[in-house]
Parts: C-alpha cells; structure tokens; sequence
C-alpha cells in the first residue's frame, strides 16, 4: 500500500515546531519557562558514524566506529533582547563582553560548565498541535552566534544564527 492512498497517515510539516530550552537562556523575554518563540528555522539532530578497515589475509573488512553527533543550527528573529541574552551568555563560558578574561574570578572560569543554557528541546507538531517527536539535546551549549547582516536593499528582520554543540540527542 503507498502512503498516498493511507487516508490515516498525515506527512509531518516543515513549519510546526517548537524549540525551547529546560533552563538557562531565555530568548523569549515572557519570564517564563523559556520557549523560543522567535525561532524561524532549527535542523533537526543528526550523526554520522565513523568507519574502521580491517584486512585479514587477503579480504577487508569494515566495522562501524564512534558516533558523533553534528552541531544543529538556529535562525532567530532579532526581537526584543535577543542578541543582549547572546551576547551575556559569554558570561557563563567565563569571557567578558569584549571577548577577554581579564579581570574575571578565576574560579568561575574553572566552574563554568556547557550545560548552562540546560536541555535543549526541539517539538515536531502534528495538524492539531500535538507533539508527535521530540528531540532533547544533551550537554548542549553555544558554539557560534552570527549576529546578522545590515542592508539597505531590504526591510526584512535581522536574523541571529546560533549553532549550538551537544554531546548526543534522545529522542522520545
């Protein structure tokens, strides 16, 4: 049976998600638990898994090696206090906003973890706004932040890019 004739089977949709974290940064400015809101696009997690050769005699054999699980990247809506929050997560990594750790207590360097913006949790949607996946992130911290561009040609809304690196992905 093909999947256009299954009447019961509905395609999952590009555009109904939702990306939020468990604790930590907070995108949203609600003061509630922090639901990014102004979250245009997200990739969904993905690995790959290296591969290692082996020869006996005169055959070769290939086994699979160690997961590693690729970064995935955020698009935001510059709204309200979105690129401040950014820019103050650097605090937690243990840098000043001038990109430095001059002048910072030492021992919040050394105690400072990647897990300060906590669980990140990425919702597929169905037609009735049930989640119907769920991807959480673990050990998920930020690796890279474009700020966006400037253009006079276009009246569109700046767009931050986050990448955001994790140690491995559960999906429930």
């Amino acid at each position: 049976m093909s999947f256009w004739t299954e009447t019961s089977l509905e395609p999952r949709r590009t555009f109904r998600f939702r990306l939020g974290s468990t604790n930590g940064l907070e995108l949203s400015n609600t003061g509630r638990a922090p639901l990014w809101w102004n979250a245009k696009t997200v990739t969904k997690p993905s690995y790959s898994v290296s591969s290692n050769e082996y020869q006996l005699v005169n055959q070769k054999y290939k086994v699979p090696g160690v997961v590693t699980w690729d970064p995935i990247t955020i698009n935001l809506a510059d709204v309200g206090k979105t690129v401040d929050n950014l820019v103050a997560e650097l605090g937690t990594f243990g840098w000043d906003k001038d990109g430095t750790r001059d002048g910072l207590d030492k021992t919040k360097v050394q105690g400072a973890t990647k897990e300060e913006i906590g669980k990140i949790r990425i919702q597929q949607l169905n037609a009735e706004g049930e989640v119907i996946e769920t991807w959480t992130l673990e050990g998920a911290y930020i690796s890279r932040v474009v700020f966006g561009n400037l253009d006079y040609s276009s009246e569109e809304i700046v767009e931050v890019q986050i990448t955001v690196d994790y140690d491995y992905a559960v999906l429930q």
